[in-house]
């Protein structure tokens, strides 16, 4: 008697290998029936690096085009120079018009490469553009994206001595944003603030890492016109920003749920933290993190530690979980246990609420 396991159950073994490729390559072999599932977890995520990796992808697609419906996310990366990139990147797009259920490109080290309107996701790692205007048509062309980011994005002018076409901006449809670049306000005043004037925005998660001390009004517009729709926001400020160089405010984020601080250093200017919190209107806030790098511990009382503490004992804020993480720098001197002990006393409420995590690192 032939006993036949139901689909859905094959399938949930196969899922359990997901991780082993040559389970997975015994199991597209053993059965028809094992093929999909197998397929799933083996092509789902390709990489390109270099050109000899681009010409077997190219190869792979023309023996085995059925496949193509099974690639979700592809990575393009020049591993050597970028100048060696331009010979190959330019056959990038004929793979993605290939790769039918494409959502996710993710470039890697390169000079420049096109957009694609098909993408939900786009990462963009330590990638370089000619000119500021092709940084501007790379975003206007990636229209569909829901999910953006950006690490270490550059360009080399910021306008071009001749530029063919002025890209058209269009409404937002991001849900998701990281930007983490030392020319993040010319990204958002170049494009994202224009395009977030043609319809409304629904940015729900912001991941923001700001160098620049003296473009705070553009970080400011970008609070702004996330409005109530952001619910997540980790924000890293520079260390030395002071309180009165033009705090960003919080007030338009009424229904944010979890606010991460990071990139504070004691001794340092911590005063802007305070001002942060001071503008918070959300009634919906969870949780409150804030990251630190602590040099010695004496220097833990230069935080507004009191500030903090009488803003969490407010009503509206009195169950939002407060985690706060500490780096030692690695200092002999800085015991974790000292160094919990110290905040613990600096924050007397929190700790009576029972609403209180500490981490070192």
């Amino acid at each position: 008697m032939n006993l036949e396991l139901p689909q859905e159950l094959l399938d949930q073994v196969i899922d359990q290998l997901r991780d082993d490729t040559k389970a997975l390559a015994a199991c597209a072999l053993a059965s028809h029936a094992c093929l999909p599932s197998a397929r799933t977890h083996l092509f789902h995520d390709q990489r390109l690096i270099g050109g000899r990796s681009c010409d077997r992808f190219e190869a792979f697609l023309d023996s085995c085009p059925d496949v193509t419906r099974y690639i979700r996310t592809l990575s393009v990366t020049e591993p050597t120079s970028t100048s060696y990139a331009q010979s190959w990147v330019s056959r990038v797009p004929v793979f993605v018009a290939r790769l039918e259920r494409l959502d996710t490109l993710e470039l890697v080290s390169l000079h420049y490469l096109a957009a694609f309107g098909k993408l939900t996701r786009l990462v963009c790692n330590d990638v370089y553009f000619d000119h500021f205007l092709d940084v501007q048509t790379f975003l206007s062309a990636a229209c569909n994206a829901k999910d953006l980011r950006f690490h270490r994005v550059g360009w080399g002018n910021n306008t071009p001595p001749a530029y063919p076409m002025v890209p058209t901006m269009s409404p937002l449809r991001l849900r998701r944003l990281l930007v983490d670049s030392w020319a993040a306000s010319s990204i958002l005043r170049g494009w994202l603030l224009p395009s977030a004037d043609l319809g409304d925005v629904d940015i729900r998660s912001l991941l923001i890492r700001w160098r620049e001390r003296d473009s705070m009004d553009v970080l400011d517009a970008l609070f702004r016109v996330c409005g109530p729709a952001l619910q997540n926001l980790y924000v890293e400020l520079p260390t030395t920003i002071e309180a009165a160089q033009n705090t960003p405010t919080l007030r338009h984020n009424t229904n944010l749920r979890t606010l991460e601080i990071d990139g504070l250093v004691l001794p340092g200017s911590v005063a802007w933290t305070s001002a942060l919190l001071a503008e918070l209107r959300s009634t919906q806030l969870e949780k409150l993190s804030i990251s630190m790098l602590v040099l010695r511990n004496d220097v833990l009382p230069c935080f507004e530690w009191t500030q903090l503490d009488e803003f969490l004992a407010r009503s509206a804020y009195i169950d939002v979980v407060l985690a706060i993480t500490v780096n030692r720098a690695l200092h002999p001197q800085n015991n974790p246990s000292q160094i919990r002990a110290a905040v613990m006393k600096q924050l007397p409420r929190a700790v009576q609420r029972g609403k209180l995590a500490i981490s070192c690192s």
